[in-house]
């Protein structure tokens, strides 16, 4: 049975656009079905560069004036966000690009069928057609959703979404912002900066549970420098309306009332089957699998695929980035690790390696995160080690691993010495 489509991308996700380019340069048979699109939809990425985009516009004003010049800023900026533009660019690639909601159907000869109520982009709430698409793989490309625990009254939908924060009429003067996730943290921070009164609440022991410990926890006395209050090894157990439509969260033995209360991203889930041809696509290192296993170039040969290093990163200011394993986890895994950090303005770098000097991981919080945490995942990849890379030397890195190196060797020879002395009594 033929199908129709090489790939079919699913969702508005931060890593959808990205997954369908390369597909497209590949000259494969691709559609795009945007099934989110209401109001404008916006990804996580896309929301983040508003943002940052409106700190650029009122950072130069008093901090009592920036809430309100803010959202008379978002209309325009949001108004650059033009779906059909990039709907018209889309399908001169050569990409079909399917309005509408979308659900999978029985498995028909080895190839789910998918649904679409198909829509025109102009005129979301009118006509509808149904549309039947049948493809070799889907790749399901929605944002990450935040993790919730069951907390009472949530379900009464006592929040807003970042993507609805940016279509409300005013900014609210107060938000409490559940989760600890990049994307939180890097709202969190914008927000505060706007004039929102910002509260952080995650019930981990630090923001950022997944990086390395110095690291995160410098960003969070950053956050706190900068007027955000966090909550941290905090449980949420109720959320209610109050007056106004404000809200009272229930922390642990007391409450706070905020004007809204913020979850990153929706954590409703699109339902799809188990099928080893349906992916679920989030980020580099899931682009780099479907990539390779769906839009190989050979039918009989699949060229071996490069592991790519997945960076985490966070669009705070200044920034932060991280590859590879943390300090703690290399210390349970590894025999011997060599912990390097350097102090950077307004931060710090932090980068782990064997005794060989290669490198494990590396997390940084400063300026230069994103070129050097790149720098970095190059040289991992390509098996280089850390006194080799020369973008390393200005952070003083390269020097520390030469000088513990070499406290280690001698360390060792005198070790043997005397073991060697005592062994046979000398």
């Amino acid at each position: 049975m033929s199908v129709d489509y090489d790939l079919v991308v699913i969702g508005m996700g931060a890593s959808a656009h990205k997954l369908v380019n390369l597909a497209a340069q590949r000259k494969a048979r691709v559609a795009w079905v945007w099934n989110q699109v209401n109001d404008s939809y916006l990804n996580i990425a896309q929301i983040n560069y508003i943002l940052q985009l409106l700190k650029t516009k009122v950072g130069d004003r008093p901090k009592s004036e920036r809430l309100k010049l803010s959202a008379q800023q978002i209309p325009s900026i949001l108004h650059n966000f033009c779906h059909e533009e990039m709907q018209e660019i889309l399908q001169k690639n050569g990409v079909d690009v399917i309005v509408g909601a979308c659900q999978f159907q029985n498995q028909e000869k080895n190839s789910y069928i998918l649904e679409v109520s198909e829509t025109s982009l102009s005129a979301l709430s009118h006509e509808t057609s149904q549309r039947s698409l049948s493809s070799r793989a889907y790749a399901i490309a929605n944002d990450t959703p935040t993790p919730l625990r069951k907390i009472f009254g949530l379900a009464d939908h006592n929040y807003i979404t970042a993507h609805q924060l940016l279509h409300l009429q005013d900014l609210p003067n107060s938000i409490a912002v559940l989760g600890d996730d990049p994307d939180t943290c890097a709202i969190a921070q914008s927000l505060n900066f706007l004039g929102v009164k910002t509260s952080l609440i995650t019930n981990s022991s630090h923001v950022l549970p997944n990086i390395d410990v110095a690291i995160a926890r410098t960003l969070q006395a950053q956050l706190e420098a900068e007027g955000v209050e966090v909550y941290t090894s905090t449980q949420v157990t109720a959320v209610s309306k109050i007056e106004q439509d404000r809200s009272r969260i229930w922390l642990n033995n007391t409450t706070i009332d905020c004007d809204r209360l913020l979850v990153t991203s929706d954590p409703k889930e699109f339902d799809y089957p188990s099928d080893r041809h349906i992916y679920q696509c989030r980020n580099d290192q899931d682009i780099a699998k479907i990539v390779h296993q769906t839009l190989q170039t050979s039918l009989w040969q699949s060229a071996a695929s490069a592991k790519v290093p997945e960076i985490t990163y966070v669009s705070t200011t200044p920034p932060l980035a991280q590859i590879g394993t943390t300090e703690v986890l290399a210390r349970l895994k590894y025999k011997q690790v060599y912990v390097l950090d350097s102090d950077v303005e307004n931060g710090l770098c932090k980068i782990i390696c064997d005794r060989q000097g290669q490198i494990l991981g590396a997390s940084m919080f400063g300026n230069r995160a994103q070129l050097v945490i790149e720098a970095i995942a190059i040289a991992m990849q390509g098996k280089v080690k850390i006194q080799d890379i020369g973008v390393l030397q200005e952070l003083r890195i390269t020097e520390q691993w030469t000088e513990i190196h070499r406290n280690h060797a001698q360390t060792a020879k005198l070790k043997d010495w005397f073991t060697f002395r005592r062994d046979w009594n000398l």
